[in-house]
């Protein structure tokens, strides 16, 4: 059956619920007519109620009266606040019902104002309206105390103790002095407290075992004292330390505390400030406080401007505990259209949180953002970050890129190489091997930074090509592991040609000679130990005689 079809049926219908009472999120599972069909019949467009989306307007949820506990999240996110009045009116909600109703209290302009602004009397005007302990205003625990341990007393002076929920539990209660204390005891329970929390005499003892105030309420004065927060421990600096003291003094309090459980006071109690979201503005001034920042504090920071971003980045601040939490910042900042890894963003990250980053992030910097940044200092890279960033170095510092010359010239300028040093440790073989015959002169700082590998394939020679000048200084080095290892793979003779004493090459290797060779070797040996000495030129004494008198008659004739 459907309702709709003519206004005054479709008035009726809803009306007909509008007056049961004590409907609620539950019992709509025992009505004939589920919530699906209720929504349907909302949007319905032959229905004259019929609902835009699932907007529903402060005139539409009058028709609907207590129907409005069959709404489901999407349409109490989208509808007028006037739906928190007609919520309050049912007897329970659903956990999806109830996350929506705090969305709104938190985030909507509503007729109770922000929870920073609320008073005792607005948390009896919220009713049974939810509002979880993490969101719940903390300038009004003092007062709530007070007024839960009055409450307290007069309970306990029943025979018996009161449940949670039950009629048992009287809505209002007096203090000694017979005033009415115009609470609600067991408002104030569904509001603040977490199921298992929820009987009075866990209320009292949860809000009784809060730390109080002994050193003193933090104000203006305190936070301008040189010696603050000097005598406050982290307890002490939680219990008296309000949200509004802090709001409105958050940079001089960030520049003085130290420790990352005063800090994490601050995060916490900001969170109660912003429950939803922190800006950009906020976010600036965190300084040191920012490094004690979960993943989860971090995500309800906007960082959509370079000035944010270079505040979280600022090394004086102190170094990050996680790479985690880099990832995360950089990560809300490019997820805002327009943002990049462009000069401004790589001059606030630095190379050492540049290094944090993934590869896949890394490479989506751009050649002319590289030229236009200072040097990063890249050497606590992995080695593949490395060679991401020399390929960008490498389009962005190159003779052709710099000169926009065309020809290839096959050495590297001076003036290339020199913006080139700070990338060099992700260079392949090809560019060194370039580098050697560019007479650039290398330096042993950055001859150890090259990635080992393509050290260990450079010969003797090419090595003297790229230290030059700087060659004697190899030896220097030469216990350092880059050195030492390279060492080890050339051969000692050809080390030895560099005439600065290395040590600790190869040997030539040696051929042994073969078993014909020896024999022949030992035979002419043993023959030359038993012939006899002969006479001049190996001939016998009278052949000399008679080649004399031979070559006088050849000589006469």
């Amino acid at each position: 059956y459907s309702p709709c079809g003519s206004s005054p049926v479709a008035r009726a219908y809803f009306s007909s619920f509008s007056g049961i009472a004590n409907l609620s999120a539950s019992s709509v599972q025992h009505t004939c007519i589920p919530r699906h069909q209720v929504s349907a019949d909302l949007t319905a467009r032959e229905c004259p109620l019929g609902v835009s989306g699932s907007n529903v307007s402060h005139a539409q949820l009058d028709v609907l009266g207590n129907m409005t506990c069959m709404l489901d999240s999407s349409y109490i996110l989208n509808s007028d606040v006037y739906v928190l009045e007609k919520l309050k009116l049912c007897q329970d909600l659903s956990s999806d019902q109830s996350s929506a109703v705090e969305t709104i209290l938190l985030t909507r302009n509503t007729t109770y104002g922000t929870p920073g602004t609320w008073t005792l009397s607005t948390l009896e005007n919220l009713g049974v309206l939810p509002l979880s302990t993490y969101s719940f205003p903390t300038h009004l625990l003092p007062g709530l105390l007070s007024t839960l341990r009055a409450g307290y007393r007069d309970q306990t002076c029943s025979s018996r103790t009161p449940q949670v929920n039950s009629a048992e539990v009287p809505l209002r209660c007096e203090n000694p002095d017979g005033r009415d204390m115009g609470v609600s005891i067991p408002t104030l329970i569904s509001l603040v407290l977490p199921v298992q929390l929820q009987t009075v005499h866990s209320v009292y003892i949860w809000f009784h075992s809060l730390p109080a105030c002994t050193m003193g309420n933090i104000t203006q004065v305190q936070v301008n004292d040189n010696s603050f927060p000097f005598g406050y421990d982290a307890t002490q600096f939680s219990a008296c330390l309000s949200v509004q003291t802090l709001k409105e003094n958050l940079a001089a309090i960030t520049d003085k505390i130290m420790g990352s459980d005063f800090q994490r006071v601050v995060l916490d109690k900001l969170n109660q400030a912003y429950p939803s979201v922190i800006s950009d503005e906020v976010v600036q001034v965190l300084g040191p406080a920012s490094r004690a920042a979960t993943i989860e504090d971090i995500n309800k920071w906007n960082i959509t401007k370079i000035d944010t971003l270079s505040s979280l980045m600022r090394s004086y601040d102190g170094s990050w505990s996680s790479d985690l939490q880099v990832k995360a910042i950089v990560s809300k900042y490019l997820s805002v259209s327009g943002n990049s890894l462009g000069s401004s963003e790589l001059n606030s990250i630095g190379g050492t949180n540049l290094c944090l980053l993934d590869i896949s992030v890394i490479s989506t910097i751009k050649s002319t953002s590289l030229q236009s940044a200072r040097a990063l200092s890249v050497s606590n890279c992995s080695q593949e970050q490395k060679q991401a960033l020399f390929n960008i170095a490498q389009s962005a510092f190159s003779d052709k890129a710099l000169t926009k010359n065309a020809r290839a010239t096959g050495t590297v300028s001076t003036n290339s190489y020199q913006l080139m040093i700070s990338y060099l440790g992700g260079a392949d073989r090809s560019y060194v091997q370039t580098l050697s015959a560019s007479n650039i002169s290398m330096d042993l700082s950055t001859f150890i930074s090259l990635n080992p590998s393509v050290v260990n394939n450079l010969t003797v020679s090419e090595v003297k090509g790229l230290l030059g000048s700087n060659l004697a200084s190899l030896k220097t080095y030469e216990n350092n592991t880059v050195v030492r290892n390279w060492i080890s793979l050339q051969l000692q003779s050809d080390l030895d040609g560099l005439g600065i004493g290395l040590t600790g090459g190869r040997a030539a290797a040696t051929a042994a000679p073969s078993s014909s060779s020896a024999a022949t070797a030992a035979t002419a040996a043993s023959t030359a130990a038993t012939t006899k000495p002969s006479g001049q030129c190996g001939r016998e004494p009278g052949t000399l005689i008679r080649s004399m008198k031979e070559g006088s008659r050849f000589g006469r004739s």
